[in-house]
């Protein structure tokens, strides 16, 4: 069996909702064959503009691979008003160059979509895999929807994943917390998870480099339902506006109130390194460029591997006594009765034989059903269901 263990990844994860669709739909005159059009343009349109715009903005960083390039954002799914983008990042740079992409996509496409009385607000945040985050295959034609397509998660499944991820999902406490943030995203603001926030500092600290640059806003924390244990957890966006005066009036608001309206970038950075050492979050790791040396993965990572390895080492051991129990069957059909006569009249030493073997292949299917049920038991923990697919 040629399997590697996953590589630590980072993918980027970003979303963009329809402002004032729900109303555009109820609103008196418009059938479906009017209102249908708009989201029409929305789903066919936003993709192919966000595109456009990371291969420019992208093209135009003198630090962006090629290969960085091919890995631009991917439709996962779509939640009613809402379509779902996810890409694996490579370094700090090709971060922002996406994130830089999708805010221009978020406010071009806003002035767009106006003409039918809508526009967009945005969502974005990074999660680590493959832990503490997992991808799993979608089920098909009567699959299993736990355990996917392999035994055991993979590096070669995993570029899959990356190639076409509409056919998988993700699951995991990042993609929990990152889905929680956005209802605080509007048409002015997108919101960013801590962790993407953090990076995106980093970034701005190297806009020589990086070429990134944008406007980050503090809000008040707040609690959010299953995320840190509780804890209040920090609100950052990135300014999207597409007024420029409204802007101007929020800057001068901010100032009569003695609120600053943009974040500094190192003290933003310096709280939010301490908030994730603070609550025990996985801090991501990411190299600045792809011409800089891989970092060390993190040791959550490291012990993984070792798991996994682990977990490996029992398939495969598992495997061998199958063959050897399957070959040792097809050796007693094939010598029929001929080890049946004894002188003494007992029992047959094939049939002894034959015992040992099966004994040998039951402690073999119980090793593959203890894998499998690990992780069955982990994906109910992270989906918070039993093991009937209930909610606990």
């Amino acid at each position: 069996m040629n399997l590697n263990p996953p590589k630590y990844r980072l993918r980027l994860f970003l979303s963009v909702d329809l402002v004032g669709s729900t109303a555009f739909k109820s609103r008196a005159g418009n059938s479906n064959l009017k209102w249908i059009k708009a989201f029409q343009k929305f789903y066919a349109e936003f993709p192919d503009h966000l595109t456009k715009n990371f291969k420019e903005t992208a093209g135009g960083i003198d630090e962006i691979a090629g290969s960085e390039i091919s890995y631009e954002p991917k439709v996962w799914k779509t939640i009613g008003d809402e379509i779902l983008f996810v890409t694996r990042v490579n370094s700090v740079t090709h971060l922002g160059a996406c994130i830089t992409a999708f805010s221009k996509t978020l406010i071009d496409f806003g002035r767009v979509i106006s003409s039918f009385g809508l526009d967009t607000k945005g969502n974005a945040w990074v999660a680590a895999f493959p832990t503490p985050n997992m991808s799993i295959k979608l089920a098909q034609s009567g699959s299993d929807p736990l355990t996917g397509d392999a035994s055991l998660p993979s590096e070669e499944r995993e570029l899959l994943v990356d190639a076409t991820p509409s056919q998988y999902d993700f699951l995991g406490k990042g993609i929990d917390g990152g889905f929680r943030i956005s209802r605080n995203s509007s048409i002015d603001d997108l919101t960013l998870s801590p962790a993407l926030a953090y990076l995106l500092c980093k970034a701005k600290r190297m806009t020589d480099v990086t070429k990134f640059d944008a406007r980050f806003s503090f809000h008040e924390p707040q609690v959010f339902k299953g995320v840190v244990n509780g804890a209040r957890y920090p609100v950052v966006s990135l300014s999207t506006s597409r007024d420029v005066n409204a802007d101007k009036m929020r800057q001068l608001e901010a100032t009569l109130l003695q609120k600053p309206a943009e974040a500094r970038t190192d003290e933003l950075l310096d709280y939010l390194e301490r908030f994730i050492a603070q609550n025990d979050i996985e801090a991501p790791v990411l190299k600045l460029t792809d011409h800089s040396p891989d970092p060390k993965p993190p040791p959550h990572y490291e012990a993984y591997v070792e798991e996994w390895k682990r977990d490996f080492d029992d398939l495969i051991s598992t495997q061998k006594l199958e063959e050897k129990s399957a070959n040792a069957g097809r050796d007693e059909a094939a010598d029929g009765s001929a080890d049946n006569s004894n002188s003494d009249g007992g029992a047959p030493n094939g049939s002894q034989h034959w015992s040992g073997m099966m004994d040998e292949a039951k402690r073999a299917l119980e090793a593959a059903m203890r894998i499998r049920n690990d992780y069955s038991e982990e994906i109910h923990r992270i989906l918070g269901t039993n093991a009937s697919g209930k909610q606990n």
